[in-house]
């Protein structure tokens, strides 16, 4: 046999993993919660739910064997440091040795910043497709801290703190359509950012297109069937497949770029990103063409930008800021920061003028700009 050519040896990368133990399976918020609290040893839980879970919850903690299992109520009315706060005073005072979080983004995010405070462990149980469980959002004092080195990616506190998140597609059931494409849509976002990001490892880059792939798969059927668990077990798979490959990847220029328009637009990052992020992939896209060749792959076509816009437009995601309730003066104020913030355009080596019009077109819902 002849020698192979030094060329086919596997190229040096460095991945980071974090202690998370995922749980995947339709009806596990049921089958698979107790469980996985006496595997942590846990006494005394407190169970943390949006209003929408507040049956589940309560359900949940009936369930529960013991008389230490306190539920405590997510209200929105509350800001995010006010949630987290109370949270935490309600876990020192009841003794809680484990947090469980069963909701969207907003509620596992407070709960697990509460579960850091206290230095307990969290049981999230994600209900829509954000992420959470994995990425915190990038506009809360807890954005990522880099290693002291300056190597390797940012610590994320959702994934620090998560120590068990069980999936469970069932959970979905019932989660309006305008949420179920926003939330996934903002998933496949995360996997663009990690096939975007020039140092991203290949275990990494592996698990963001095939959490692309899975999402685009399963989106649609899960708004045409939203009572169905085909589509929405895959969406489910494929997000967190991408969340939980951005968690272990440093952010790149294409993420830093991306989340500079967010902080510019004064939006939620969960309804801006899927807006902009094809007008943002056509500008920086000749930059990184192999990662545009993987995106495209993954969404079975063969234009990334053109098959993240057709997803989009075919699940009913919102296709302008306009749309999300931008204004004149709101585009006027992002273009203003994002002229500003000198070093998100130079990172991406994009001209001031070529990210204004991203953010002009974005606005409008006019077609992808085009080097």
């Amino acid at each position: 046999m002849t020698a192979r050519s030094m060329s086919e040896v596997v190229a040096g990368f460095t991945h980071d993993v974090y202690a998370v133990r995922v749980v995947f399976a339709v009806d596990a918020h049921r089958t698979s919660l107790q469980p996985e609290i006496e595997r942590l040893g846990a006494k005394a839980v407190l169970v943390l739910a949006s209003a929408s879970q507040k049956a589940v919850a309560g359900a949940l903690t009936a369930a529960m064997p013991g008389d230490r299992v306190q539920p405590l109520a997510f209200t929105r009315s509350r800001s995010a440091a006010g949630q987290i706060s109370r949270a935490y005073e309600v876990a020192a005072r009841e003794q809680a040795d484990c947090l469980v979080a069963v909701g969207s983004g907003a509620v596992i995010h407070a709960a697990g910043q509460a579960a850091l405070r206290a230095e307990v462990p969290l049981v999230a149980l994600p209900t829509s497709y954000a992420g959470a469980e994995f990425v915190s959002p990038p506009d809360t004092s807890d954005t990522p801290t880099p290693p002291p080195d300056g190597t390797g990616p940012a610590a994320y506190p959702s994934a620090a703190a998560s120590r068990v998140v069980i999936y469970d597609p069932t959970l979905t059931v019932g989660l309006p359509d305008h949420v179920t494409a926003r939330s996934a849509m903002r998933a496949l976002a995360h996997g663009v950012d990690v096939l975007c990001t020039p140092d991203a490892s290949p275990v990494a880059a592996m698990m963001a297109e095939e959490g692309i792939r899975r999402i685009a798969d399963g989106m649609p059927d899960a708004i045409l069937h939203p009572h169905g668990l085909v589509g929405r077990s895959l969406t489910q798979y494929g997000a967190y497949l991408t969340a939980s490959s951005l968690a272990v990847t440093p952010p790149g220029p294409h993420r830093t770029l991306c989340e500079a328009v967010e902080r510019a637009c004064g939006m939620r990052p969960a309804d801006v990103r899927p807006v902009v992020l094809p007008h943002l992939l056509a500008a920086t896209g000749p930059k990184r063409p192999l990662a545009l060749a993987r995106v495209a792959e993954a969404l079975g076509c063969n234009d990334a930008v053109q098959g993240v816009t057709d997803l989009a437009h075919e699940v009913g995601a919102a296709q302008s800021l306009r749309e999300l309730g931008m204004g004149p003066d709101g585009l006027d104020a992002a273009l203003e920061a994002l002229r500003r913030d000198e070093t998100a355009a130079q990172g991406a080596e994009l001209e001031p003028d070529v990210l204004a019009a991203v953010v002009e077109n974005a606005y409008h819902g006019r077609t992808t700009l085009r080097p």
